[in-house]
């Protein structure tokens, strides 16, 4: 087949993309929706943030919206995936079957929780499951320990590294898959249309073959 998929490996990715960040939500909410969002379940609003705001004193980690990472289209706040609004228009169009995009609708803030960041925030819920990872065609995935586990994103992904079945181009634009660990998909026009906008690097993208 001439298609293809795109895969990120974000969820390998939480201190980097600014794991030092709060939220207003208690932390039994906090655990129950980072396990259902890992797991490709639905995510209840209720269940999200309405204010975010980065950590302090964690300065070599803080991407607390200061000088590293002053204006990001997408990061992790402790247990939550939140986008911009330029990324949220992008994902919106398209089918996002069980997942959602809940507004952060009190604001983002930098770390004195008084400074506003001008743009609007919203929770991306992934909310779905395909089972199309090929094992067998993928090149650079690591092994699992236990034989019948899932198998680890390369340690440096690349593009054309991961392959999937013709399953994978059936159904909503943004899933996971039980055999990949850690990682997340994205149709063919969903990642060019992010791809496009520039916003592969943000989103951590490579593309994938389908067979």
């Amino acid at each position: 087949m001439s298609e293809h998929v795109w895969v990120s490996n974000i969820l390998n990715s939480e201190a980097s993309l600014g794991a030092f960040v709060r939220t207003n939500v208690n932390i039994e909410h906090v655990v129950e929706a980072d396990q259902k969002n890992k797991d490709g379940g639905s995510v209840s609003q209720d269940l999200c943030p309405t204010r975010i705001w980065a950590s302090s004193g964690v300065e070599e980690h803080d991407m607390a919206f200061e000088t590293r990472n002053p204006d990001p289209d997408l990061f992790f706040a402790g247990g939550y995936w939140i986008v911009s609004e330029f990324a949220a228009d992008i994902l919106r169009r398209f089918d996002l079957g069980g997942g959602a995009l809940y507004p952060v609708s009190d604001g983002v803030f930098k770390s004195d929780n008084e400074t506003r960041l001008p743009k609007e925030y919203f929770c991306w819920i992934f909310g779905n499951k395909k089972s199309a990872f090929l094992s067998q065609d993928s090149r650079n995935v690591r092994a699992p320990k236990i034989e019948g586990l899932w198998w680890e994103m390369p340690w440096t992904p690349a593009d054309d590294d991961v392959a999937v079945s013709g399953r994978a181009l059936k159904g909503p634009d943004v899933w996971l898959d039980d055999m990949l660990f850690q990682s997340v998909f994205l149709s063919g026009p969903l990642g060019d249309a992010l791809d496009a906008a520039g916003l592969s690097e943000a989103f951590r993208l490579f593309k994938c073959r389908v067979i």
